[in-house]
């Protein structure tokens, strides 16, 4: 018999040691639960530490480089990632601005940096008849395209004066039919090509804005384009042109004295303005205007550089069309008070000439000049004397357009193409229905020159029409057509029996056309990317969807994006500019806006939770540690006073294609590439708004004083009433933008782009 002895006690000591084993174990688990994820935020923390500082003094130095520097300054950091990694977001997130022209009114936007072609606008006071986008190329990789009318000349292009441009040389590239041919050419240069439309489109690409016109023949005229233009009357206070070797005069109209200057490689001078009656002067107008005249010869390409003490508008003739004595080339398509080719009020050049008066309308109208009216049947035009000696205001009972004509020989002849006739013209004829110089319909009396001033003709008379965006179909009384953007524009003789108005419609994206009539004349020619308007003919107090013409690249990979900022099918930054009726004028400008992508250098890392970021762009740096929270480390930088006075720097950055990112230390170098001076006006208001994740931390942290304002405290959310603080207001905490408020007086507004190249690479500098 077996005996076995059981020691309860013993049993009883190791279950105890297992269970408190395992209670120690489940303690010990507990607290890893509990402690890791304080470790792992603690370690975020050391993240966030270890990099903030990084971020803000590349911030800071953007800023630096951007608002003080000069071309080619350059600034190197080193970045030392501690576990998370560093990379460059090319598509979220920009920054725009809007300016209004008219007292008690707002213009916002929405969606206009996504990539794609959609984009809304908001603007409730006035009737919106037009949009107008061009492309900013607010990155020196975006280059600037110049697409020239397939007509025989010769043309001349010259760097624009910009704020700082480039140093050294511009890289300029001259593509026929496919080819290209690269030239280098200094900032004061001009490049000169002879065009022959036998051997097909030609095209010029350019780092730099550059000034281009056409020269066909003996002589011709055109208004010159200013260097900024103001947005409400297309007059500006500095001109850079490329003149061909032949006399050249030069007629500069000013509504107030003015002083000049003008300079060219061989020669320059100065002037001081003289002062003309205006008769039949319209509401808040004045009855003189102030000119000056004077002639250039040149015996060699030279360029032009002009400036006035205050606004205007210059005009160029030359060769034949030098003498103003009735019988010589060139015709300009006038502009009114407001900028626009379409209106009611016209003050023509006091230039001795003739006048065509076009009435787009299908009714008749009337245009009171020097206190006579002339009656216009629809879709019809007359011809009048002009004198400089008799200058008058025109005004149309309703919209018209003018075209100051040279020649005044068949003025009063009833015979065929008599209305039109000149012995040369070329001009690029603004729409009817946008009054600019792209639009969807136009209407006109066409050119002749054919025969002679007893025996007037039609003579050899071409259209020249391009698409300004994607595609566009187009139709005339006896042609039509699609014509798409990567297709060769297209060039069309009058038909031979044509008599009277002409008619171009486009039912789908805008057009640009070309006029040119016998052999001589002159124009300027448009960047590809400029003024492409839409008509949007409505008045909401709601947002209005727009589709802006160009490609949709919101789906397309990074470096297709890129590509597509190079070649324009994007635009790499844009200005917009609304036009209206204010009063009785249909076209006025009566808002601005200017929209900006921004790429960010964003460093990623975990904390307690995955992909939290630091980022900077555009001078900001923020963060959305801990927990996904937008937090604003350093604002957007603005300078604001004394007074109502408003400027911005926006710094671009963009990183070169072979800059290297990820977790190791990086070497940036940052390189200032040019800054450009995109506006500077008086504006009822501003706004600024911001795309991306960031936007309205960035909108609350700018407007943060107005909570120390006792009317604001009082008042919140009226700016009426707030009257002891000036500067940015966030007028609902949910809205991604601020306003500038400067207690209801004008803002002087002054907006620059600063173009950055950052190059990065492995390493650096211990």
């Amino acid at each position: 018999m077996i005996r076995r002895d059981h020691d309860d006690e013993a049993v009883s000591a190791a279950i105890a040691t297992v269970l408190l084993f395992a209670g120690v174990i489940t303690i010990i688990s507990g607290m890893m639960v509990t402690v890791i994820p304080v470790i792992d935020e603690l370690h975020g923390a050391v993240e966030r530490e270890n990099m903030v500082g990084q971020m803000e003094d590349l911030a800071a130095e953007t800023s630096r480089l951007s608002e003080s520097g000069t071309p080619g300054d350059a600034a190197t950091m080193n970045i030392r990632p501690h576990t998370g990694s560093l990379a460059w977001d090319m598509l979220e997130g920009g920054t725009w601005y809007s300016a209004t022209h008219q007292p008690n009114s707002a213009f916002r936007l929405e969606g206009v940096l996504d990539l794609d072609n959609q984009m809304r606008l908001r603007h409730a006071e006035s009737y919106i008849e037009s949009i107008c986008a061009t492309d900013l190329h607010a990155s020196a990789e975006s280059i600037h395209h110049y697409r020239v009318p397939m007509l025989n000349g010769t043309v001349t292009a010259t760097p624009i004066n910009a704020l700082t441009t480039l140093l050294g040389s511009n890289q300029l590239s001259h593509e026929t039919d496919g080819s290209e041919v690269d030239y280098t050419m200094a900032t004061d240069d001009v490049w000169e090509a002879t065009m022959d439309n036998s051997q097909g489109e030609s095209w010029i690409h350019s780092q730099m804005p550059l000034r281009v016109v056409m020269w066909r023949g003996d002589g011709g005229a055109f208004l010159a384009t200013p260097d900024q233009p103001n947005p409400g009357s297309e007059t500006g206070r500095s001109w850079t042109i490329p003149l061909i070797a032949n006399s050249h005069a030069i007629h500069i109209e000013a509504d107030a004295p003015f002083t000049m200057e003008w300079e060219t490689s061989s020669q320059s001078g100065t002037g001081s303005s003289s002062s003309v009656s205006v008769s039949q002067v319209p509401s808040g107008e004045q009855d003189t205007v102030h000119i000056w005249q004077g002639e250039i010869e040149t015996n060699q390409l030279e360029q032009l550089a002009l400036r006035t003490s205050t606004n205007a508008r210059t005009i160029i003739h030359w060769g034949d069309a030098v003498v103003l004595d009735g019988a010589g080339p060139g015709a300009i398509p006038w502009l009114d008070r407001g900028g626009s080719a379409t209106g009611i009020h016209f003050r023509p050049p006091a230039m001795d000439g003739s006048l065509i008066i076009h009435n787009p309308n299908d009714d008749a109208t009337t245009a009171k000049v020097n206190n006579l009216f002339h009656s216009i049947s629809g879709q019809s035009s007359i011809r009048i004397v002009w004198e400089a000696g008799a200058n008058s205001w025109i005004e149309g009972s309703d919209p018209i357009q003018v075209e100051w004509v040279l020649d005044s020989q068949t003025v009063g002849q009833t015979l065929t193409h008599s209305t039109g006739w000149r012995p040369g013209s070329l001009a690029l004829i603004p729409a009817s229905d946008t009054g600019r110089m792209s639009g969807n319909d136009w209407k006109f009396e066409a050119p002749t020159s054919g025969g002679d001033a007893e025996i007037p003709e039609l003579g050899v008379t071409d259209i020249a029409l391009q698409s300004a965006g994607p595609s566009a179909s187009w139709s005339t009384q006896t042609d039509s057509g699609i014509l798409t953007h990567g297709d060769s524009a297209i060039v069309m003789p009058i038909d031979s029996t044509h008599i009277g108005h002409l008619s171009i419609e486009s039912t789908s994206n805008a057009l640009r056309t070309y006029i040119s009539t016998g052999e001589h004349g002159s124009t300027e020619i448009v960047e590809d990317g400029a003024e492409r308007c839409v008509n949007i003919d409505l008045r909401a107090s709601g947002w209005i969807d727009v589709v802006l013409p160009w490609d949709a690249v919101g789906n397309w990979k990074d470096g297709e994006i890129r590509n597509a900022w190079k070649d324009g099918s994007h635009f790499f930054g844009v200005a917009l500019t609304l036009r209206g009726s204010v009063g009785d004028e249909p076209h006025v400008a009566i808002g601005s806006a200017w929209a900006m992508h921004l790429p960010r250098l964003t460093y990623t890392f975990d904390s307690s939770v995955t992909d939290l970021q630091i980022l900077t762009h555009g001078g900001f740096v923020g963060t959305n540690h801990p927990e996904y929270r937008a937090d604003v480390l350093i604002p957007p930088p603005s300078r604001e006073g004394p007074g109502p006075r408003l400027a911005a720097t926006v710094p671009v950055t963009m990183p070169t294609p072979d800059s290297v990112a990820g977790n190791s230390e990086l070497e940036l170098t940052l390189r200032l590439d040019v800054r450009d001076q995109v506006s500077t006006i008086y504006a009822h208001e501003v706004r600024r708004g911001w795309d991306g994740p960031y936007a309205v931390a960035i909108a609350a942290e700018s407007s943060a004083e107005v909570e120390f304002s006792s009317d604001w405290l009082a008042f919140p959310g009226q700016l009426d009433m707030l009257d002891d603080y000036v500067g940015w207001v966030q007028t609902s905490p949910t809205m991604p933008e601020v306003v500038y408020h400067a207690g209801g007086q004008p803002v002087l507004f002054n907006l620059q782009v600063a173009s950055l190249s950052c190059h990065a690479t492995t390493g650096g500098v211990a």
